[in-house]
């Protein structure tokens, strides 16, 4: 077999309700200052490094037809974001100065951090000083 391999992530998709729309797209465009680099009916997709976030509205994605309706969550969903070099603390007084409350802070060991909060439809969200996974198993 000959060998292969994947090379990163292209999408992560969260999910929020109807009425959050506007919300979202504010906390992710304006607050995070991701750009949006494609919207439509029941969705928006912003731009973070080399991959895209795609935000649903939850009920509207499951009325579509086709394997993309067959995506989704019925409750909140996670990501976690990398701050650029030397940003991280300036990622966490930015978003306290916006009104966003930090919910959980982690130590990964080998001075590897991240904090935790949720955006207007209730997904956790995180941002992590470095990549602090195992590059392999």
């Amino acid at each position: 077999m000959q060998a292969r391999s994947l090379v990163g992530v292209l999408e992560t998709a969260l999910y929020h309700d109807g009425g959050d729309r506007e919300a979202v797209e504010h906390f992710y465009g304006d607050l995070l200052g991701l750009p949006a680099v494609a919207a439509w009916e029941d969705g928006v997709a912003f731009r973070v490094g080399t991959g895209v976030l795609l935000l649903f509205d939850r009920g509207r994605l499951s009325e579509r037809g086709g394997p993309i309706a067959g995506h989704g969550t019925s409750g909140p969903g996670h990501a976690c974001l990398r701050a650029g070099g030397g940003e991280y603390e300036r990622w966490r007084e930015h978003l306290e100065a916006a009104g966003v409350e930090i919910v959980h802070d982690s130590d990964w060991g080998g001075g590897a951090r991240s904090f935790y909060f949720n955006d207007p439809a209730g997904n956790l969200l995180e941002v992590a000083d470095c990549d602090f996974w195992p590059q392999s198993a």
